[in-house]
This record gives structure tokens, C-alpha cells and sequence, in this order.
């Protein structure tokens, strides 16, 4: 992937280790994103490399993690971990970081018959 470097870290998790990646564009970091996965996947989905790749392109510094927990008080507080490791990090100064979330509905839908 040109234009940016891939970091590999593990992210101190209580007893575990969150498996993250670092996309770090070429030029001059301000912002971050942070990305993660819905239920069931994790941060090598095609989507979010891509994603990761193209932001980092245009010099905003990304990274994606694995949060194989179900649970939302679970996921919560890896992610509140995954934001404090990014803000406390020595290596990326940022004046911002970006959060989102897409939720998708899960479960069948009733069909009429």
C-alpha cells in the first residue's frame, strides 16, 4: 500500500492484548480515526483496510482494531482503552480524533406471507 506505512501494536487489554494497526500517512499527522468492526468480525475486513488506506492517503493517521467481545459493556470499554492508548501514545500527537459507529440490525425480519 503506497503513501503509508502499516504498524502492527497489541493494545494492553486488562489480562489481554487488543490486536490493532496503525495506517501512518507519509506527510504530517493531525487527526486520527479510530475503526472497528460490528459483531463477528474483525479489522482485516477488505472495507476497513480499505478505508484505513485511503484516509491514510489523504494524511490522517488510522487505527483499526479487533474487538471479538459481543457484549456491549465489553466492547465499550475496549474501545474507551483503544482512544486512551491513541491519546497517550508518544508517537502520534493528534489536535483530534474522529469516532464513529454503524450499527446494523441483527436477527430475521418477519416475512408477510
Amino acid at each position: 500500500m503506497s503513501g503509508h506505512a502499516e504498524v502492527k501494536v497489541k493494545i494492553p487489554f486488562g489480562n489481554k492484548q487488543l490486536d490493532a494497526i496503525f495506517n501512518v500517512p507519509e506527510k504530517k499527522l493531525r487527526y486520527g480515526v479510530i475503526l472497528t468492526h460490528g459483531a463477528g468480525g474483525d479489522m482485516n475486513f477488505p472495507h476497513l483496510v480499505s478505508l484505513a488506506a485511503y484516509l491514510a492517503s489523504q494524511g490522517i493517521l488510522c487505527l483499526r482494531f479487533t474487538c471479538k467481545g459481543l457484549n456491549i459493556a465489553y466492547r465499550t470499554k475496549a474501545y474507551k482503552t483503544v482512544v486512551e492508548y491513541l491519546k497517550l501514545s508518544d508517537d502520534y500527537k493528534l489536535s483530534g480524533v474522529f469516532l464513529a459507529a454503524i450499527v446494523g440490525k441483527r436477527g430475521k425480519q418477519n416475512e408477510s406471507p
